[in-house]
């Protein structure tokens, strides 16, 4: 069964809002209605913060760094992060995304080189969008060449901590671990420190993770420091020179320690990585099954250049991206259809009423359109429900539909949730994620890229193949139905253009 599917049901059954039961007896607020998302994470964002559970397991994969922080914490974090993330710094990053997405090119034509280069080859397609994704994050944050994409496929510790680490940490864990995590909502806090020490699968990766992340942070900041006392710095703009920059000058009320910042290293690293290459896995499995799309965006693309070329101007840049509908419209449609995390994890500090978009109809049989909460609540926003609902997404909410966002009347009748497209994927309110723009752009150059030189299709030597999204950890990873064990794959059949 996918991910969100029981999800999809309830909502169906039960409208916006119902009420699951969960681990020793605690009950879980579960929303989908729009009106009631916006309460929860704009109208009242600070007074629905993470479940302690959930802050403990972010902060066991992540460290502590913008992801785990709350309150007033999370406001010096985004402050001091805020800098990295503003339009004009992106526009630094543009080169990277290129390089990068151009060097994956290379890579996958030599791979068909081996084979006939005018039938479609399989290839496991999220292999390379991860390795992509990894090189651009790490030169992009800390200006650090990971060499995931290097013909040679030199050893890089990094990338093989990092190859199915939410897989072999997350996937399927038994009763008694579920039991566990549950149980941390009733612990203290200073108990939930130790938990990562202790000698569980997950714990061990993730800490793993952490202190080699966390090293890497400290040894380039120390190297550009170094560096600059000679005077022998580079000029880099990387997110992680302009963090360290930012702290260096706050009054000393607003700085970070030295933990938190490096675990901005780890927290970047996981949320501009797996989740990118997830979510282009999925647009390329997508544009495969429909080849008119695809070659929409071909046509797209080509009449770009066209024009751009006939001006004397040699590359695309971020304006021919923006420019660029039919594409941004399949990759909203992508982050529509296929949410990289399928729930955002709250709990109600306050007692509170929600309201509702559309009526429900109470336990008692009365219909309602709005509802107590009380205080300490464990919510679930459900973003694959909201993604599909026919109030806000169309009667063919459960399809796949570029087309719908390009109709000029779609947002007007929507209310306002996410921080992109009014989609609830990147999150919304102050908690919305901060990089959403870099990874907008970091999604467009590479399907440019990709569109361009290859052509997709469903794989044909492996009979029928039928993916799910397989819920582990924060994310919805592609894998085979049956041959699970194998892990995170998206075989597609590929064939070189020109």
């Amino acid at each position: 069964m996918d991910v969100g599917e029981c999800d999809f049901t309830w909502f169906k059954q039960f409208g916006g809002a119902w009420k699951v039961g969960g681990c020793f007896g605690r009950d879980t607020l579960m929303v989908a209605d729009p009106l009631a998302i916006h309460h929860i994470l704009h109208t009242q964002g600070y007074a629905y913060p993470k479940t302690r559970e959930s802050k403990t397991f972010t902060g066991l994969a992540f460290g502590r760094g913008v992801s785990w922080a709350a309150d007033g914490t999370h406001v010096k974090h985004r402050k001091l992060l805020n800098p990295a993330f503003t339009t004009q710094s992106q526009k630094a990053f543009f080169p990277v995304f290129r390089r990068v997405a151009a060097l994956l090119t290379e890579r996958w034509r030599e791979r068909l080189q081996e084979g006939d280069v005018t039938e479609f080859q399989t290839i496991n397609v999220n292999r390379g969008l991860v390795d992509t994704t990894l090189d651009i994050i790490g030169e992009a944050v800390f200006d650090y060449h990971f060499g995931s994409l290097d013909r040679h496929g030199a050893a890089n510790e990094f990338s093989d901590i990092f190859h199915n680490l939410w897989a072999e940490s997350n996937m399927f864990p038994p009763k008694p671990a579920i039991l566990f995590g549950a149980s941390w909502a009733f612990w203290p806090e200073w108990i939930l420190h130790f938990v990562e020490y202790l000698p569980a699968r997950q714990f061990i990766r993730f800490r793993e993770f952490l202190i080699h992340g966390k090293r890497l942070g400290k040894d380039l900041i120390q190297e550009k420091a170094v560096g600059a006392e000679k005077g022998q710095s580079k000029k880099t703009r990387d997110i992680l020179s302009i963090l360290v920059d930012a702290n260096e000058s706050a009054d000393p009320a607003d700085r970070l320690p030295e933990d938190e910042v490096l675990s901005q290293v780890t927290t970047l690293l996981f949320a501009g990585h797996e989740t990118t290459a997830c979510t282009l896995t999925w647009l390329m499995y997508e544009l495969a099954q429909h080849p008119e799309d695809q070659q929409r965006i071909r046509d797209e693309i080509a009449e770009k250049r066209r024009k751009f070329t006939k001006n004397g101007q040699k590359e695309f840049n971020t304006t021919d991206f923006e420019s660029m509908n039919f594409l941004n419209a399949c990759i909203k449609e992508v982050l529509r259809y296929h949410p990289i995390s399928p729930w955002v994890t709250r709990e109600s500090a306050v007692d509170d009423i929600i309201p509702l978009s559309e009526p429900i109809i109470s336990a008692s049989g009365v219909s309602i359109s709005q509802f107590k909460i009380s205080k300490h609540t464990p919510v679930l926003v459900s973003t694959c429900a909201y993604n599909r609902h026919p109030s806000v997404w169309g009667a063919d909410a459960d399809l796949w539909n570029p087309g719908r966002h390009l109709d000029p009347m779609l947002k007007e009748k929507q209310v306002p949730v996410g921080v992109y497209s009014n989609l609830l994927t990147f999150s919304g309110g102050p908690s919305g994620c901060i990089g959403w723009r870099f990874a907008l752009t970091e999604m467009q150059s590479t399907v440019i890229e990709l569109i361009e030189n290859f052509e997709f299709a469903p794989p044909t030597d492996q009979g029928k193949v039928k993916m799910l999204r397989v819920p582990i950890g924060a994310i919805m990873a592609p894998m085979i139905e049956g041959r699970i064990d194998e892990r995170t794959q998206m075989p597609l059949g590929v064939r070189p253009l020109n």
